[in-house]
């Protein structure tokens, strides 16, 4: 017999461990000259949006059920995309920080937590 609450655990430590791997990923892509680095969905714009909705989910499934998860994965995501871009201005001669990308990475993180926030609203109303 299974035992769920090792369930839980266990996938709790694979969405930390997928979080972290991919937090690493994104500011090594981010920080790598920009002649190296592959063009993802083809569209910079996208590329933020999409890795920091993704960084945003995993945080989200590694914090639960602490009270709040939703808000510090929130958080985690968009403090993510203002560090890349002032690693960005700082440490690379290829890259350059850009509000844009900000934005882009606000409107992933936006969007991460409308999707938790709707699944927790049609859980939520489940007998």
């Amino acid at each position: 017999m299974s035992n769920p609450k090792s369930k839980i655990q266990n996938s709790k430590f694979v969405s930390t461990l997928a979080c972290a791997g991919l937090t690493v990923m994104v500011l090594w892509l981010a920080l790598i000259p920009s002649a190296s680095a592959p063009s993802g969905l083809g569209w910079d714009k996208l590329n933020h949006a999409g890795a920091i909705a993704v960084i945003t989910s995993l945080a989200y499934l590694s914090l639960q059920p602490r009270s709040g998860a939703v808000s510090w994965a929130f958080l985690y995501g968009i403090t993510l995309g203002i560090l890349i871009e002032i690693l960005q201005a700082n440490m690379t001669t290829t890259r350059f920080a850009e509000w844009s990308d900000i934005i882009a990475d606000f409107a992933g993180a936006g969007f991460a937590w409308i999707i938790i926030k709707i699944y927790q609203y049609r859980t939520a109303a489940k007998p």
